[in-house]
């Protein structure tokens, strides 16, 4: 091996070292935890219990319903009110007999904001079936990730009473027994949103 050759592969082991040492330094100083992984949707789910305008609402509540949730806040200018209307457009096209046995709950991720109160107006305005619940911070936490969704706060030290909140959208199906059969994507359409709430309540009507 000449001298130029011996040079170049001992550079080219240097760097490679380098390198390997950079990527160790940043996986151990990182604050992302690379050994978690997401939740298997089959082990998503479960009870919980929130607070709306009339006390404590649980899942469980509903036993014997189909329910549809959702994670959202009233401030929300665009995706929450077109995801309500969504559900409201589901509920309207169920039978009586149907209606009667489907659930919606709207969970605010804004309870700064979103006092009971005004969620109970927020939800009656689009379908009597649905009712606006929310919690603390720790509460709404421990849902979110019994449901692998999502919630952040947007400059909400700089930004006052008007911060954004970046969440995920997605309607989460539980079946009449409360376990979580389907998280349903944002672009979801009525008829898609009946016909999978059609199917959650067809062995129990």
């Amino acid at each position: 091996m000449t001298n130029k050759s011996r040079s170049t592969a001992i550079f080219v082991v240097v760097l490679f070292a380098a390198l390997l040492i950079v990527v160790m330094l940043f996986i151990n100083t990182s604050e992302d935890d690379f050994s978690t992984r997401p939740t298997p949707f089959a082990q998503l789910g479960g009870n919980f219990t929130l607070t709306a305008a009339n006390g404590d609402v649980a899942l469980s509540d509903f036993r014997g319903k189909a329910v549809v949730m959702y994670f959202g806040f009233l401030s929300c200018p665009e995706v929450c009110p077109n995801s309500m209307s969504v559900i409201q457009s589901a509920f309207n096209r169920l039978s009586d007999t149907e209606r009667a046995s489907t659930q919606a709950i709207l969970v605010s991720v804004d309870p700064n904001r979103d006092t009971p109160g005004k969620l109970a107006d927020y939800a009656e305005f689009f379908h009597p079936n649905l009712v606006g619940v929310t919690g603390t911070r720790s509460q709404l936490d421990q849902v979110t990730r019994q449901y692998g969704a999502y919630y952040d706060f947007a400059d909400i030290e700089r930004a006052g009473d008007d911060y954004a909140v970046e969440h995920s959208s997605r309607y989460y199906v539980m079946n009449p027994q409360g376990k979580l059969v389907a998280a349903m994507r944002h672009s979801t359409t009525p008829n898609e949103l009946t016909a999978q709430l059609r199917e959650v309540l067809s062995p129990a009507l």
